[in-house]
């Protein structure tokens, strides 16, 4: 039976994915994003599937230890669901994650170059410590480990050669953080391609 809540849920989890899809920060089967209800158990989108078109039947229930209980047969969660495991795990706090392939984030990353020291006053504000997690391949307990060993510096980390994921207190906020995350890289790396960015003039007293 579909809670009320349950309900609620789906609805917004289908929503961040087609913003997600729309502002190309997914493509294809990439991506996926999960809350965590009040009683623990765990609403995630489904490994292989379009997120873009995700409808609500979709998404797979998990209990709070990853088993699934609900969802369309044929159906399995997200490939990543032990990195989503690990961080809910490691933060009784997150009620919400989205990992996406974001394109300036990634170039940005690839080419060398590092989001830190902010060059913008909003991602200092928002993003604050980005960590840039060693590469490991997707979908393996090694990659949750590493996410999981620096988490405590800030709600957002990029996966090196992979891609980014974000947590917070709800969905929404999650979802927020990653857009955030990818405006900042794209105006970072646009600046660095016109010439020598100024540094952010804080005041240190």
């Amino acid at each position: 039976m579909i809670t009320q809540e349950d309900s609620g849920f789906r609805s917004e989890v289908i929503k961040v994915c087609r913003q997600l899809y729309n502002k190309g920060l997914i493509a294809a089967a990439d991506g996926n994003v999960s809350v965590r209800l009040s009683g623990g158990d765990i609403l995630i989108t489904p490994g292989g599937v379009h997120k873009g078109f995700l409808r609500e039947e979709d998404l797979v229930m998990l209990d709070s230890e990853g088993r699934i209980f609900k969802g369309q047969e044929g159906h399995h969660p997200s490939s990543e669901l032990a990195m989503h495991m690990a961080i809910y795990r490691q933060d009784p706090g997150t009620m919400a994650i989205v990992h996406t392939h974001p394109p300036w984030t990634l170039a940005l990353s690839l080419s060398g170059y590092q989001l830190l020291p902010h060059l913008l006053i909003e991602g200092l504000m928002f993003l604050g410590d980005v960590s840039i997690v060693p590469f490991e391949m997707p979908g393996t307990k090694a990659l949750a480990r590493a996410v999981v060993a620096v988490s405590h510096k800030g709600p957002v980390q990029i996966l090196a050669h992979h891609g980014a994921v974000t947590r917070g207190p709800t969905l929404w906020k999650a979802f927020e953080l990653m857009e955030c995350l990818e405006h900042t890289c794209r105006i970072t790396a646009l600046a660095k391609m016109l010439g020598e960015p100024k540094s952010l003039p804080l005041n240190s007293a």
